[in-house]
């Protein structure tokens, strides 16, 4: 027999149908109880946030960790974008030129 650890804490919460027959069908996918689902979960959700960089942080670590590229392609990069955004702002114009604007009376 394995011994099970104790758990301290007792908790109540209220779950919404879809919350409750997901924490249901995954306990018996997993073959462990409500419980263990629930502290997997929280656990994978923890890890996850702890994980994510803030936005400051990614540009820090962008600059000391160039993305792996030449200059001729980070040129031909630039230029692609460039095409995006000119062509993204042409239909943009585009799209409010057939509008016209009538105000109320």
């Amino acid at each position: 027999m394995i011994a099970m650890p104790r758990m301290p804490i007792r908790a109540t919460y209220a779950l919404d149908e879809q919350t409750d027959q997901n924490i249901r069908r995954l306990a018996k996918a997993w073959h462990v109880s409500q419980a263990e689902v629930i502290r997997r979960s929280v656990k994978a959700a923890a890890d996850q946030a702890e994980s994510r960089m803030t936005p400051a942080e990614v540009v820090a670590w962008y600059r000391t960790h160039p993305l792996p590229r030449g200059h001729d392609d980070t040129l031909n990069w630039i230029g692609e974008v460039h095409a995006w955004r000119h062509e993204d702002d042409e239909l943009r114009d585009r799209s409010a030129t057939r509008f016209t604007w009538i105000p109320m009376r």
